[in-house]
């Protein structure tokens, strides 16, 4: 019998162990990219608290799966909840906070298909290893901090505690680089109970940093913008509800058709939570949906982070119209029409090849079946059978 408060993960492989016993160090171009800028300066103490955590059992099998491509740890309600996270009070130097355990209501969308020889339980998540920083210098939550009290609302907080995520191996192991990569990103808000990844969240994808995504975002909301995200957040800060702001980078790609089809996911999964502040549906079904709904001329392509935009003009312009029915609340629940959008297009796979994809997936290699249904591609064929599109085709 293992640890009970323990997830599993996949059986090391010879490369997960040579990597165990390497020395972790994060990539410092990433870094720099991705981290707040205050974090900056503190990353060869954030490396040396990594290398320490890594030295423990738990840490060396964090570790193994973080370097895996596609590791995640299978895990259940009351395991921990596979995240370092470290944490700096004011100009104190960082330390590595108690892991917290997973909820019954952990606020997720899983990936579609993992790499487990058994598929999960009804109450196991796939969870990815990920790195957490929390840098908190407001005076009112340092004085909490300080007392060692959790209160479940503070008052008079002016600088929320800035918090910052990514998948482990985005840090440690990139595939890409900056200026050629894709950031799909969640903003999260909120106080007390809420902390740090279950308040208020928006999801979004950007060809830049999020980091001046982030800055536009404030300066929207400051400005009166009527985007749900903006509109909340304002009203959220006015009523003295926002201790924390936390910044979850959740991929990166310089394959954009794969970052929509993410997102698409991701926002689909999310679409009945109370706390989603997302407007359009994501990835590519956003965009149908600007033009079906005449947001956007037929043969327009707006950058990923244009959408936005385009949504608080309309509704600058529409006041008391508002925004059209998104696609989930109408015809996106007839499954015959979905299909006939899904597979409509040119450029997309018909009904009878993605039945035939997932016919050939036992037998043949993606290459294969692309060459013999008349795929774009692998990587198209790859992501039906990973279940990343196309999921409404039966």
């Amino acid at each position: 019998m293992g640890n009970p408060e323990r997830a599993r993960s996949d059986p090391p492989t010879a490369a997960d162990t040579r990597t165990v016993a390497s020395t972790p160090r994060i990539n410092r171009i990433w870094w720099e990219h991705l981290a707040p800028k205050a974090a900056h300066r503190r990353l060869p103490e954030i490396d040396t608290l990594l290398r320490r955590w890594c030295a423990s059992g738990y840490g060396a099998e964090w570790l193994g799966v973080a370097m895996r491509e596609g590791g995640v740890f299978r895990v259940r309600p009351g395991q921990l909840i596979p995240v370092l996270h470290l944490v700096s009070l004011g100009d104190g130097p960082f330390f590595v906070a108690p892991q917290d355990k997973l909820r019954d209501d952990h606020r997720t969308v899983g990936p579609a298909r993992t790499q487990f020889l058994r598929p999960l339980e009804d109450d196991e998540l796939a969870l990815r290893p990920e790195i957490r920083i929390d840098m908190v210098d407001d005076p009112v939550l340092l004085d909490h901090a300080r007392r060692l009290e959790q209160p479940l609302r503070v008052l008079g907080v002016t600088r929320p505690a800035q918090v910052f995520s990514a998948p482990a191996r985005l840090l440690l192991a990139p595939q890409a680089w900056p200026k050629d990569a894709y950031v799909l990103y969640q903003h999260i808000f909120g106080e007390g109970g809420s902390y740090p990844a279950d308040g208020y969240f928006y999801v979004g994808v950007t060809t830049r940093s999020w980091q001046r995504r982030w800055a536009e975002h404030r300066r929207a909301a400051e400005t009166g913008s009527p985007l749900l995200f903006h509109r909340r957040f304002r009203e959220e800060l006015a009523a003295d509800r926002v201790t924390y702001v936390h910044h979850k980078v959740m991929a990166i790609t310089d394959d954009l058709e794969r970052l929509y089809a993410t997102e698409e996911h991701v926002v689909e999964g999310h679409w009945h939570d109370t706390r989603r502040l997302n407007m359009i549906p994501g990835g590519k079904s956003g965009l149908r949906y600007l033009r079906e709904n005449g947001l956007l001329a037929p043969r327009t392509v707006p950058r990923p982070d244009e959408r936005d935009r385009l949504v608080e003009a309309w509704l600058r312009e529409h006041p008391r119209k508002g925004l059209p029915a998104p696609w989930v609340t109408e015809r996106w629940k007839d499954d015959a029409w979905a299909v006939a959008q899904i597979c409509g297009r040119d450029d997309r796979l018909s009904v009878e090849q993605v039945r035939a994809i997932r016919e050939l997936a036992g037998r043949y290699p993606p290459e294969t079946i692309a060459e013999r249904i008349g795929a774009r591609n692998k990587d198209q064929v790859q992501r039906v059978m990973d279940g990343a599109t196309y999921r409404r085709v039966t």
